[in-house]
Parts: C-alpha cells; structure tokens; sequence
C-alpha cells in the first residue's frame, strides 16, 4: 500500500471517530438540556405527544397545562421563537375555546398580497358564502373582491336594495368580507375606514379580523414574479408602440430599452388608479 493511500486512510478514521464523538456529544447535549431547559429530547416529545393522543377525555388533545407547556416549548425552539412570552401564547392558543358565533360575528378577510389570499377567498365563497344568488354569494358581502381592494359603494348598494325590500338591519345575510383592505384598527381615533362602514351599517355584528401570513423566503420570490410580470407587460406595450412606428423591437439596455422609465410609468399609473378609487 502507498504512502499516500495511507494517509488517506487514516485521514478517513479521524473523521469518522470524530463524528462519533459530535454525536455523542449532542445526544448528551439533548438529554441533560445543556443548550436550555426548554428544549425537549426527541424521545420525550414523542411520549408528550403519544400521552396526547391515548387521553379519552379530550379527543386526542393533551389534558394538562404542563402538557400543554411542553408542546408550546417544543414549537417555540424548532422555530426559534424569541419573544419572551412566545411560549405562554401558545399555550393560550391551545386552550382558547372556539367562540365563534355565525349568528353574531362578521369576519373580514384581510388578503396580505402573495400570501395564498385568493385560495382562502374561494373557500369562503363556498362555505360561509352558500347559496349563490346572481353573481353574488349571499353570506359574502358586495363589494368582496379576492385581488382587490373592498368596495364600500358597492357594499352599501347592497344593503340599502335589502332594506328597501323590507329586510330589517339585524336580519342582513352577510357573514364574512375579504380584500386586501385591511380592517383594524376596528376602534379609537384611528380606526379604519372600512370598521367605521361595517358599524354603522351592521351594528348587530362583533368584527372579527383573519389573515394568512407567508413565510418571508417564498413571500419575497413570489412578490419579485409578480413585479417582473408587470414589468414584461410594459416592456411588451413598449415594444408594441415601436412597432406601429416601423421600429425594431428592443429587449434589453444595451438595445436602448430605458427600465428606469416602464418603472416611473408604472408606478404613475398605480398612484393614478388609487387617486382614482378603481379597483
């Protein structure tokens, strides 16, 4: 045998010995919970979790606040959860009753952009929306709009042909709203506009605001497609332009084509449709 394959031999034990030793290592780490005591070893989440499951009196659920505190202390270290009462909120959130009432509550759905808003929107079309009346679902309320902003007007329009068919305030059919347009603060001196408009015109309700959040990777990658997207839509007007003109079409800087300025034309006419009102 060479000397060079020996040294890569040996080379090859001290790196197998030594991740041996790492493992070691942190199975001990993990056990005696040297990196903080609220980190569970995987065996002890797996008996939390089987203790969970074989309990008669809760479906399945864990039963006791240590429990309890134990799952919220396993969530809040996988996802590093530094807020110091992350761990109590969880717990909060595993015995918070469901008090939802379908008779009392109106919820609107506040669509953040790119974060999976106009699937939520669809489902609720055919669950608290049922039945479809015309073009409209009759627990929805008008002016709902799953990639726009909410439509008071249209919202209103609504109301007042219910009213003046003799539908009485309190019995309006509505359940739920969604649009990008946000609904809180519902209260105080800066409460929106859109929690001032479902006050006064449905006083018998309690609000209640949903949302669904999208982890920040995927969020930036989805808004950066849609951004390129209007962008491509402008370089194509552009090129369209340039053409009735019996000019070549122009693809990139080097060709001549001005970015910066489909950028300046498309931020004037979003400033232009918000100014506007449309949706």
């Amino acid at each position: 045998m060479s000397k060079y394959s020996k040294i890569l031999i040996s080379a090859a034990v001290l790196i197998y010995i030594g991740s041996l030793l790492a493992l070691l290592k942190m199975m001990r780490i993990i056990d005696n919970h040297e990196v903080g005591d609220h980190i569970m070893s995987p065996e002890k989440i797996k008996t939390t979790i089987n203790t969970a499951k074989s309990s008669p009196q809760h479906l399945g659920q864990p039963t006791t606040t240590k429990q309890y505190t134990e799952l919220a202390t396993t969530i809040a270290a996988k996802w590093n959860l530094t807020t110091p009462n992350a761990i109590d909120l969880l717990v909060q959130q595993f015995e918070k009753a469901n008090d939802y009432d379908p008779e009392k509550d109106f919820f609107h759905f506040h669509h953040l952009y790119k974060s999976g808003g106009t699937s939520i929107s669809n489902f609720m079309d055919k669950t608290v929306g049922l039945r479809k009346v015309g073009k409209y679902w009759e627990g929805i309320l008008p002016g709902s709009y799953e990639s726009g902003n909410f439509d008071h007007d249209e919202a209103l329009s609504d109301i007042n042909k219910r009213l003046e068919e003799g539908t009485n305030r309190e019995d309006l059919p509505y359940k739920a709203s969604y649009a990008h347009t946000g609904l809180r603060p519902v209260y105080g001196p800066h409460r929106t506009k859109t929690a001032k408009f479902f006050q006064e015109q449905m006083p018998n309700k309690r609000l209640r605001a949903i949302t669904m959040l999208r982890e920040p990777t995927d969020f930036r990658a989805s808004n950066h497609a849609m951004i390129m997207c209007g962008l491509n839509a402008e370089i194509k007007k552009f090129n369209q332009q340039r053409a009735k003109k019996g000019l070549d079409q122009v693809c990139s800087p080097k060709d001549g084509l001005n970015v910066s300025a489909l950028v300046d034309v498309k931020t004037q006419t979003l400033i232009n449709k918000c100014q506007s009102g449309a949706k």
